[in-house]
């Protein structure tokens, strides 16, 4: 079996296992009957001296997904009985719902169905007066005009946002003390939106967000993530989400992009990662970072994060390194007994206990199962507290929820002392709401005066608010003895649209906080900096990363932001070339964040370090491949003439490889022919290159041959093909570029390999792999004349080749209905996609005809199965090496154990799934499906037909991850037409074509890949 081929089996089969979710053990369908709240409370282990009380629960409410308190204590939840299908031309039935507790007893006994007609409402926070919620396809503001308790009106505040996802929306809605309310953007959609001020924004896929409540602006807070879903912040100001199958957390920094299925970063590279760990799923939903008294002091500044698959409440500590949090994991803070517990969000509660929205349901996948399954419940759903109670020797009195709505400013002034931040921040807000201009004289007067520093913090946030926080205030609290306050007033600053002359000194305490002691004064600096671009700023900037701990991961990214932000103005390019030139040093940072900035100009500092030679070596192929695309024209032939010096026998051909591989890419993805010398030398050095006897070398020369279309190499690669001491991926590699360099001499060579018997089915195999990419009448004519001799699995490659064009799938149904075919191959569950993707005449008609008298498919799957377990459990195979061949056939997709690529989810843990499922997803790819992994279709306009997973789409390139696990590289304008298949981009055929010890291998190497059970305290 070729390994390119077992790589997209075994691959592609891996982006399936999980259907769009990393494998956790609960089945994605729960067969048990669902339990009454009370017997459900029976089911819950936490550590001792902890409780979990219901505080609501149907039929006073029904599915709840968001939730947020307001400033009278009350609590306002999304609910959807809508979910996961939105409603079209008719009344939703959806609502934000306000519940309160009448008699503090701390049961939830009023309901008011404050908002009705929703559909899948999901982010939801109360303002003045009424609420701001997401509703299918737009933000609402809905007020409350009169005080009745129900909402008379409602206006679009945002919108309309992408909906093609309903489980991937606007979420998490945080109102924080600069006024600002973030929010987080979810999977697949992409949405462009404004607002009245006519700034434009466009988010695709997960990121976050913030807006004005008036909807009178929105702004990108970070980039990436696949489906972020929960938003919480820490004292400081920092923001952490929750993200699904990434991994389930991050500490967000203004401006940086995330991961996101393989998607690119912005040249920077993507922002530190919290974790390394995945709490045995990446189905997250809500996140709490504790920040109050009432959990005993080890629970503190910890973070809480949802795990509806697993039925859990996951626990991380920190770890800080300067301003850099590492999260470390702790023992699960809940565990569930019942398999219905899906905890989809959490808030820190204005009494310090956590409260967690249960989508109490049978079904939680989303693709995973279908959207109509019958077990989705539409009626359950409970809101439970959790509190600590301490011990029989030391009990806790019950936590109370505090109402805000009768304090003055005097005693709301004193809520910012409150030791929970979720109070202090409703004060902040409220005295903003209710006092407005009338409370900044006081404010004033109060951060003059001794208090506490988070009273200090928060105030001066008001009173920047209310545009009152003058040079003497601020140069006060510069010097304050509490770095809390002297981080939240460089945020402040930086908040400031301008620094003008007025206001210059604002940027004098900036910089002078760049020298703080404290790392987190220093990171909010640096991103002041980076948001008021001064050609003052540059060397401070230097200076910093340069002194900064080489640990202190968020500090260094943010000043990398910073400088990159700088080299995007042009007016300070001067002094940008200035340094470059007075230090090597700074010509490599320089140069380092220069590939964020994707201008001419910053691409002429780069040639300038290139021509140099002070530049680093270790990424000279990307900055020539940086230049090449973004320099200007006139001064591409500088670059050429650079690159041409390396062409010189005593250089290393692996370094000139680079050197013309990345100059030609460059040339490619901007839509130009690469310059003649350097076409002569790329082939001069792949002549060099296959005939090496290091067996990398020989691959990176077909590489090079197939990338520049070098037809004078012809001849090398047939002596590739033909030779029988080649090995198979080699000999692969030389057959697809034998194709690229000389379609009609290829077409013979590997017809004739094809054709000999003598030869290895495997070879034969491969070779009509890569033949069936082609659509044109000469090769489906070599094809057909080869398939009545052909053996099974070379019949079937060919079989699904010809599907995948109307001609080629008409032909292929005739030869078999003429019996020169046999008519299994319609059994194939990738033909018949083929054939239906193509819109054959009566294909289904005709499937049906040619294959009635045998064995229905389903059977035939269902005993496949069977048979591969059986096999599975009598081969007791040997996982010695297993690594290695996961790393070769799946590394290009997947990432294990921090290994590999993120072109596909982490595969961490995906033993938890256990055999039958891994089984039933291998060899039943479309039973779920998530939309993400579904193929790209991609017709060329010389007549072939690509199908794979989209990796990358940038400039005039596409980046396809092929059916062979390989990477093409295609120019749009060699595009005929590019279309996403209904179905997965993974071969039905497994079974057959890989070989059964191979995969028992694999199969028990990842079953070996699991994520701890719950060992939190009690759940032995």
């Amino acid at each position: 079996m070729p390994p390119a081929l077992l790589r997209l089996t075994l691959c592609l089969a891996f982006l399936l296992i999980t259907g769009g979710r990393l494998a956790a053990q609960p089945p994605l369908v729960i067969e048990t009957d669902p339990l009454t709240p009370a017997e459900q409370q029976t089911k819950f282990h936490l550590p001792e001296g902890f409780e979990i009380e219901l505080v609501a629960s149907e039929p006073m409410i029904s599915k709840p997904i968001n939730l947020n308190f307001d400033h009278r204590g009350r609590l306002y939840l999304t609910q959807s009985v809508e979910y996961p299908i939105p409603v079209q031309g008719e009344e939703a039935r959806d609502a934000v719902m306000v519940l309160e507790d009448t008699d503090g007893d701390g049961r939830y006994d009023r309901a008011n169905r404050f908002v009705d007609g929703l559909n899948i409402p999901i982010g939801v926070a109360p303002i003045p007066g009424g609420v701001i919620v997401h509703s299918l396809p737009n933000i609402l503001r809905c007020d409350d005009t009169d005080g009745d308790g129900q909402i008379d009106q409602r206006r679009v505040l945002l919108g309309p946002f992408g909906q093609v996802d309903t489980h991937g929306n606007n979420n998490g809605f945080t109102r924080w003390i600069d006024g600002w309310m973030y929010a987080c953007h979810g999977y697949r959609n992409q949405s462009t939106i404004s607002g009245t001020d006519g700034h434009q924004i466009t988010m695709t896929s997960g990121n976050t967000y913030r807006f004005r409540i008036d909807g009178s602006r929105v702004e990108n807070h970070t980039f990436g993530q696949v489906n972020p879903f929960g938003l919480s912040f820490t004292p400081r100001g920092d923001a952490f989400t929750a993200d699904c199958h990434t991994k389930p957390a991050y500490m967000l920094l203004r401006g940086a992009y995330y991961p996101s299925f393989g998607a690119p970063h912005d040249g920077l590279g993507f922002g530190p990662e919290l974790m390394d760990h995945l709490h045995g799923s990446t189905a997250i939903g809500g996140i709490v970072y504790y920040a109050a008294n009432h959990f005993p002091p080890e629970y503190r500044d910890t973070l809480f994060i949802g795990n509806p698959v697993t039925n859990r409440i996951n626990h991380d500590r920190f770890e800080l390194h300067g301003s850099t949090y590492r999260a470390i994991e702790q023992p699960d803070f809940l565990v569930c007994d019942d398999p219905w517990f899906r905890p989809v969000d959490i808030q820190l509660g204005p009494d310090g206990a956590l409260y967690v929205a249960d989508f109490y349901n049978a079904v939680i996948g989303h693709y995973e199962v279908p959207l109509d399954h019958p077990r989705r419940d539409r009626e359950r759903g409970r809101i439970w507290r959790i509190v600590y109670r301490g011990s029989d020797s030391d009990p806790q009195a019950a936590p109370h929820v505090p109402n805000l709505s009768g304090d003055d400013l005097d005693a709301l002034w004193a809520r910012l002392a409150d030791p929970n931040l979720s109070v202090r921040t409703m004060a902040t807000n409220r005295i903003v709401d209710a006092h407005g201009m009338f409370a900044l004289a006081p404010m004033r007067e109060r951060l003059l005066a001794p208090c506490q520093p988070e009273q200090r913090a928060h105030g001066l946030w008001i009173v920047y608010r209310l545009e009152g926080l003058d040079e003497a205030l601020a140069r006060k609290l510069a010097d304050d003895r509490s770095p809390l306050v002297r981080t939240h007033l460089v945020k402040a600053l930086a908040e400031t649209t301008h620094w003008s002359n007025n206001t210059a000194w604002m940027a004098e305490l900036v910089r002078e906080a760049m020298g703080d002691e404290d790392p987190f004064v220093r990171r909010a600096a640096a991103d002041a900096l980076g948001r008021h671009t001064q050609s003052e700023h540059l060397s401070l900037l230097l200076k910093m990363w340069q002194q900064a701990p080489s640990d202190d991961r968020s500090l260094i990214h943010t000043i990398r932001m910073a400088l990159r932000d700088h080299l995007l103005v042009p007016e300070l390019h001067d002094a940008v070339r200035q340094l470059a030139r007075a230090d090597d040093d700074n010509l490599r940072r320089l140069m380092d964040v220069a590939l964020g900035a994707r201008t001419p100009e910053v691409a002429m500092l780069v040639l300038d370090g290139l021509q140099t030679g002070r530049h680093e070596a270790a990424r000279e192929g990307e900055f020539i491949n940086f230049a090449a695309r973004y320099l200007p024209e006139p001064r591409l032939p500088e670059l050429v003439e650079l690159a041409g010096s390396l062409d010189v026998a005593d250089v290393d051909p692996m370094r000139q490889l680079g050197v013309v591989g990345n100059l030609s890419l460059g040339y490619q993805e901007r839509g130009m022919e690469l310059a003649e010398p350097i076409r002569d030398w790329a082939a001069r050095l792949a002549d060099r290159l296959l005939s090496a006897n290091e067996t990398e070398h020989v691959r990176e020369g077909i590489a090079l041959v197939r990338q520049l279309q070098l037809t004078a190499l012809f001849d090398p690669l047939a002596d590739l093909v033909r030779n029988v001491s080649t090995d198979r991926e080699t000999r692969n590699a030389a057959m697809e570029a034998s194709l690229a360099v000389d379609e009609g001499r290829a077409l013979r060579l590997l017809g004739d390999v094809i054709a000999d018997a003598s030869r290895p089915t495997a070879v034969r195999h491969s070779a009509a792999s890569v033949l069936a990419t082609l659509n044109r009448p000469a090769v489906r004519e070599l094809l057909l004349e080869q398939l009545p001799t052909a053996p099974a699995e070379v019949a079937q490659v060919i079989a699904q080749g010809l599907a995948r064009s109307r001609p080629g799938g008409e032909a292929l149904l005739e030869a078999i209905a003429a019996g020169k075919a046999s008519p299994r191959l319609l059994q194939d569950a990738a033909i018949q996609n083929a054939l239906r993707e193509a819109q054959v005449l009566r294909v289904e008609a005709r499937i049906s005809q040619l294959t009635a008298e045998l064995p229905p498919l389903d059977a035939a799957i269902a005993e496949l199965i069977q048979q591969r377990r059986a096999g599975f459990a009598a081969a007791q195979p040997n996982v010695a090496g297993a690594r290695e061949m996961f790393d070769k056939h799946c590394g290009v997709c997947h990432e294990l154990a921090g290994q590999g690529n993120k072109v596909g989810p982490q595969l961490d843990g995906v033993g938890n799934r256990g055999l039958d499922r891994l089984l039933e997803d291998v060899l039943d790819p479309n039973r779920t499906l998530d939309p993400n992994f579904r193929s790209t279709l991609i017709s060329t306009v010389d007549g072939r037909v690509l199908s794979g997973l989209v990796q990358q789409d940038e400039g005039q390139t596409v980046v396809l991850i092929d059916e062979q696990g390989k990477e093409i590289r295609l120019s749009k304008a060699d595009i005929d037409q590019q279309r996403v298949s209904r179905f997965s981009a993974m071969p039905a055929n497994l079974a057959q074509s890989v070989p059964e010890n191979e995969l028992y291998a694999v199969l028990a190497f990842l079953l070996q890949q699991r994520q701890a059970g719950p060992t939190g305290a009690g759940s032995q």
